[in-house]
């Protein structure tokens, strides 16, 4: 009697932090439909940190991402049974289409995009009016595994351990204004003002992140500046498996368009994401448990769908998905300066009765929180 070897799949994502914690949908599918599958990943370095502790992923290969990494591809050549292109993007393709005895991917579907189609053993066109996680997880249809639209985050007893040492906080609800893109920030002022209510017409206490940036130190400072309370935050930087943990153990979290807010979404937070130009309907945070396609819809405003809160204008030109504002006669984003610090508290305070509701309900019938 012989043995089937079990299958290698290697799943590719060349972009940014946020883009390759949305792909964990992928390896969770494929662990789930063939439990002794062998998952790897290969992404950008510096993107590496949000596979952490997954458990489903084996090793993250990782290449620079402003450099020729030709030799890093080319060690990788034919290694894997199947290789999947998480995002139509060109250094994606390529390294799926090399490491792949067999190729599966995303592409925009443009006229200039005919040899990713070509190379590709089986590809999909991204169809834009649904959700980032509904279209990557197209490929896996044509391999006969049944998508699991679930975003998964990596974090252990260490890291819980780590939470509950660092917060001394009973309840508290974490806030993260940062983002990558400078047009994704929020005003310092809102933030502090959110803060100051959060601690005085909540039982919770206001928690900032930090992150490894002199930038971020300097906006924190500028947020204390417009405080009439003591800005607290959690002291340190964090890993992605700390920050997890202690999102994990939140009341709920607040924050822009970024990766850590898809972390607050992927542990099961209650969350509220503030969002101004960004593209709803594709890039808004996926609730786990959601089994639509589309999630969010096209300028409809404040959205919720589970535990997960978007807060946005309802402008016709909202969302634009464009990192300038064209009705703006002072440079400013004005569809995120006009959300006002009582639309993201009213949206807050709903989450946490929510949430309050539905942790009595789950020690009435006697599960473990």
């Amino acid at each position: 009697m012989t043995s089937t070897k079990p299958l290698t799949y290697l799943i590719v994502c060349c972009r940014y932090i946020g883009d390759v914690l949305v792909t964990t949908p992928l390896a969770l599918s494929i662990k789930t439909a063939q439990p002794d599958a062998v998952v790897d990943y290969l992404v950008f370095e510096g993107t590496e940190g949000i596979l952490a502790k997954n458990p489903h992923v084996r090793t993250v290969h990782t290449i620079p991402n402003k450099k020729a990494s030709i030799g890093k591809l080319f060690s990788l050549y034919r290694q894997y049974d199947v290789a999947i292109a998480a995002y139509p993007s060109d250094r994606t393709v390529i390294a799926a289409v090399l490491a792949g005895r067999r190729s599966f991917g995303l592409i925009d579907g443009w006229r200039k995009d005919w040899w990713k189609a070509l190379l590709l053993t089986h590809h999909n066109v991204v169809y834009d009016q649904i959700h980032v996680v509904s279209n990557m997880l197209m490929p896996l249809r044509m391999l006969g595994i049944h998508p699991v639209p679930r975003v998964a985050a990596g974090y252990d007893e260490h890291d819980l351990a780590f939470a509950r040492c660092r917060i001394a906080a009973q309840r508290y609800v974490i806030l993260h204004p940062y983002s990558m893109k400078e047009y994704k920030y929020w005003a310092a002022e809102k933030w502090a003002a959110l803060s100051d209510m959060i601690c005085e017409q909540t039982n919770c206490t206001a928690l900032f992140t930090r992150i490894p940036d002199p930038v971020g130190d300097a906006y924190l400072e500028q947020i204390r500046s417009f405080s009439s309370n003591r800005v607290e935050d959690i002291g340190e930087v964090c890993s992605f498996s700390q920050l997890a943990a202690i999102i994990s153990e939140s009341a709920a979290f607040v924050g822009v368009d970024t990766a850590v807010t898809h972390l607050a979404a992927a542990v099961g937070a209650p969350t509220v994401a503030i969002l101004g130009p960004s593209l709803t309907r594709y890039w808004a945070p996926w609730p786990n448990g959601c089994l639509n396609q589309s999630v969010y819809a096209e300028g409809n405003g404040i959205q919720r769908h589970g535990y997960v809160a978007v807060v946005q204008k309802d402008w016709s030109c909202v969302p634009c998905n464009q990192d300038s504002c064209r009705i703006s006669e002072r440079s400013a984003i004005e569809c995120l300066e006009q959300l006002s610090v009582q639309d993201v508290l009213q949206v807050l305070t709903t989450l946490l009765q929510a949430d309050d509701v539905g942790a009595a309900s789950l020690v009435q019938e006697g599960r473990v929180i």
